[in-house]
């Protein structure tokens, strides 16, 4: 699948607070890596882990759902930053009263050169900042498996350790250092799910389902997904490693629409019995009593 790239305008929001971050110890709001393929594996109680098997190189990408704490650390994030944009403004706001009266000497008529551009002022309505989910995304797979069946078993193994919390599945999409991605988000609808200190949230499995067949002539877009969703069953059978550790189901809940922010083809999570089901482009919570 061919590589889509962040817009030039997207990168820049993701630089912006560069400047900032030099300034002021950097705010991280989730530390996350593989769960590497060894004999003995044994859990970080601060920690908490996430569990994805599938029958296919699936790459998932996360977002963390931000709580009180995190709000309230995002929204000075941006303070400081907005502050700091005010700062350069004034200066650019001088400078272009200068270039715009040496500007206006020239006579009319003349080969002047372009007309210096008017900065905008910064205010919080127009501010661009970089949007939380940017900050907190933890991609899993395709590489760095924890484990590969054998035999007639394909289903591949993903652990990883997170920071603990709530994230939402923004989309089955690996994204790439440097500012690109491929896949596609589920921007339509998806579900989000705790994780806690620990534990190891088993997120169920996607698996590979035969897609419908398409006339020749038909390239419409975008194709089909060719995989299906699975929830997660207690006791489940996992890699042996995992046996005496504390493994419990993911408990889903159906979470709202958010930006396309990669620019990749649009899709959303698939309807899930008890979770999740779609009327059109409305989102169906199907958790109540659950």
């Amino acid at each position: 699948m061919k590589a889509l790239f962040m817009s030039a305008a997207l990168a820049a929001v993701l630089a912006a607070p560069s400047a900032l971050a030099a300034k002021k110890e950097k705010v991280v709001f989730v530390e996350a890596s593989a769960v590497a393929d060894k004999p003995v594996v044994t859990l970080d109680t601060t920690k908490a882990y996430v569990m994805l098997r599938s029958d296919i190189a699936v790459p998932l990408h996360l977002m963390r759902v931000p709580d009180a704490e995190d709000q309230a650390k995002y929204d000075q994030l941006r303070a400081d930053s907005l502050t700091e944009a005010k700062e350069k403004y004034v200066r650019k706001a001088r400078n272009y009263e200068r270039d715009m009266a040496s500007w206006e000497k020239y006579p009319k008529g003349s080969a002047r050169p372009p007309k210096p551009e008017k900065p905008v002022e910064p205010t919080d309505g127009n501010f661009e900042f970089v949007p939380f989910g940017l900050m907190t995304g933890v991609s899993i797979g395709p590489l760095f498996r924890f484990s590969k069946g054998s035999g007639g078993d394909k289903v591949s193994t993903y652990v990883h350790q997170l920071t603990p919390g709530t994230y939402r599945i923004y989309g089955m999409m690996s994204v790439v250092p440097g500012g690109g991605a491929f896949g596609s988000c589920f921007c339509m609808g998806s579900v989000k799910f705790e994780v806690k200190a620990g534990e190891i949230t088993d997120l169920g499995r996607f698996v590979a389902r035969e897609l419908p067949k398409r006339d020749s002539s038909d390239n419409a877009m975008p194709m089909p997904l060719g995989v299906e969703y699975r929830l997660p069953v207690a006791g489940e059978a996992a890699d042996s490693r995992l046996a005496a550790l504390p493994v419990r189901p993911a408990k889903l809940k159906p979470v709202g629409k958010l930006p396309n922010y990669f620019g990749m083809t649009i899709d959303r999570f698939p309807a899930t019995a008890g979770v999740i089901r779609y009327d059109r482009d409305k989102i169906v919570d199907l958790t109540a009593g659950n």
